[in-house]
Order: structure tokens, then sequence, then C-alpha cells
């Protein structure tokens, strides 16, 4: 569990993040080389993350799991035709772009957006979003509580706000207040710094409730089942951050190349490819299904790789709907809804760009 996190100011992010993912369609033409030049003579997809339950984390094998990690592990079966040839590293928002500026690392994936102002000072640039980090209220199932109307009067634990050296305001508690205020409640809340002794305070009982990132909070009622029980995530949205991978931005070939990784995951999905028919599914008479999966052609030109990657990527990590079950949802015990990590098909945010 991170004890120093880095969310920022939801309305700026989310405007930037969407922004660049309903700008249009990929760049036509674009060869991904520099950085792929790299990895294929390095042998290995070189990624850097935020430890995040969810999201990127070591499991008992020591092996590397999450969304984070299987778009990575997506990546390496596309130019490398193996998943495991993607290697991971934890990083903070300072070490994280530091590796990619230096080329130790290939790309960087927080659990929190980067500054804009930031981007720009270190020529560094960002992904489509492909998770949307919602921030909620946890409380203990004894409380009784099940809408945040119920907490006026109840203290709910979060941490501050402040902006750290990435010019980055983590910004929850401020979230939390602006809600109860559009809503004309008076809130009581207890901000304490250290995430420690935040969750210490939720976990002894302490406090009732306490508000983070779904993801956070997700991983404290895993981590802690036998203090918390089936401790339960309100139904209200506080806040939303949209996570993207980072990358530098003198590369535009490898930026549309992770741009199309991602718009794979998601449209497999819509046409219901799955990695256990995906074989099946290449005598479908569907032109886009035809073109998903390398049969009619044309699919590999825009990030210079053969026609059958996008098919490699399937086969390794499934579409975005069984990723974010193995990894966030019922199958992973985070017990994560999809929420807003859905298609715009189902109501949630996520769309794939056309790859042409």
């Amino acid at each position: 569990m991170s004890q120093n996190r880095t969310p920022g100011r939801n309305r700026c992010y989310l405007i930037l993040a969407l922004g660049l993912a309903l700008s249009g369609a990929l760049p036509k033409n674009t060869i991904a080389e520099t950085v792929v030049n790299r990895i294929k003579q390095a042998n290995r997809v070189a990624g850097t993350v935020n430890v995040r339950a969810g999201l990127a984390s070591l499991s008992t094998g020591n092996a590397w799991v999450g969304l984070a990690v299987d778009l990575t592990r997506g990546l390496s079966a596309a130019i490398l035709q193996d998943p495991d040839k993607a290697v991971f590293a934890a990083g903070d928002r300072k070490t994280g772009p530091e590796m990619v500026r230096a080329g130790a690392a290939d790309l960087y994936i927080p659990v929190e957006p980067i500054a804009p102002t930031k981007l720009t000072e270190l020529n560094l640039a960002t992904s489509y979003p492909f998770f949307f980090n919602v921030q909620r209220v946890l409380v203990r199932k004894d409380s009784g509580f099940t809408t945040l109307s119920q907490l006026i009067h109840t203290q709910i634990i979060v941490q501050p706000g402040y902006v750290n050296e990435q010019n980055i305001e983590i910004a929850n508690e401020e979230h939390l207040r602006n809600y109860f205020v559009r809503a004309g409640w008076q809130p009581t809340i207890l901000a304490i710094e250290e995430w420690g002794e935040t969750e210490s305070a939720f976990t002894s009982g302490h406090v009732k409730a306490m508000s983070a990132e779904e993801t956070e909070l997700a991983g404290l009622r895993l981590a802690n089942r036998q203090k918390v029980g089936d401790a339960v995530m309100l139904p209200e949205i506080i806040g939303m951050v949209p996570v993207s991978a980072v990358m530098r931005a003198d590369d535009p070939g490898w930026l549309t190349l992770v741009n199309a990784t991602i718009s794979v995951l998601i449209k497999a999905e819509e046409l219901g490819i799955t990695s256990e028919n995906i074989d099946y599914n290449k005598s479908s008479k569907d032109p886009e299904v035809r073109y998903l999966l390398g049969v009619s052609g044309g699919i590999g030109k825009p990030v210079g790789l053969d026609d059958q990657w996008a098919e490699r990527v399937i086969k390794a990590v499934g579409n975005y709907g069984q990723a974010f079950e193995r990894d966030l949802g019922a199958n992973s015990g985070l017990a994560i809804e999809r929420g807003l990590n859905q298609s715009w098909r189902h109501g949630g945010l996520l769309y794939p760009m056309p790859i042409q």
C-alpha cells in the first residue's frame, strides 16, 4: 500500500486526458522507430510503475500483476512476440519520469496524472487514459451507512492536500469538502498526512469512514479483511483521475503504438473477441473483426509492425474486460465494479480510437 500518493486536480487533468483521447484518429503511416528499435535490441520492454493494488503489484511468486502490467505485457507481445519479455521496476512521481527521460524505462505508468506543466518541462507525453480511478468513501459494515448523506455528523478520514515536488496537488480532501459544499452539507473531516496512520485509524475502528481512490480503498479492504470485515464502498463518486502511460515526447511513433494497443484491448471487448475465441473469430465476416485480427491486412502499417501484432496482444492478456476482471474485478479479490471503466456503449468512458 503506498503512503505517498499524487492525486491531481480532477478538472484540469480530466480535460487534458479526454482531450487527448478525443482529438482524432491515430496518426497514419507513423512507424515507431526509436523506442521500438531499442526494445528489439534489448529484447525486452522496460516499464516503470507506481505500486498500487489492481494496477501494478508484486504477487506471491514475485510476479508483477495489474492492469498497467497487462498493458506493458501486451506491448511486449506486439513487438517481441512474447509477453514475458516485459520487465518492471517500481518508481515514484520523481524517479519514474527521470527513468523515462534517461532511457532506462520505455514507459512509466503512474497511478495519478502528471501536471501538464511538468510534462512540458520534462519533454514527456501521455497516452490515452486506459483506467479511470474514482474517489469514493469506504465505511465499516457495522456502521450501517449506505449513502454519503448519512455521514454529515460522522468523521471521515482523508489525506490532506498539498503540492509536491512535481507540482501536483493531492486533492482528495479538497474534492471531499467540495462534494459536501455542493450538496449543502457541512462535513466532519479528519485529515491525516501519512497513509499508514490513515489506514490504522480506519482498521482499528477509531473512525467509521475514510475517503481515497477506489484502488487504495479496495486494497485496504482486501489486506485487512479480518479487521474490517466486508467494508462497504458507498456508491457516490467524490472525484476521478485518469490513468495514462507516460513516455518521451520525441518519439511520436512509440506514442502511436501505445495508444493503438490500448485501443485494441477496448475494441476487442466491443467486438466480443477474447483470448479464448480469437482463432474462431478469424473466420468472421465482420470487417472490423477481420481488420483487428490482421485477416484483411493493414493494421500493422500505422505502427510499423506486422498485421498479427494485435492478435498477439489479445492472446497474451485478453480483451480489456478480461484484464479488468482479472486485475481489479471479482476475480482479483478487489471487487471493483466496472463503472466508468466500461465501453462508451455501456455508459463508460472507454473509447477505442481508429487504428488506420
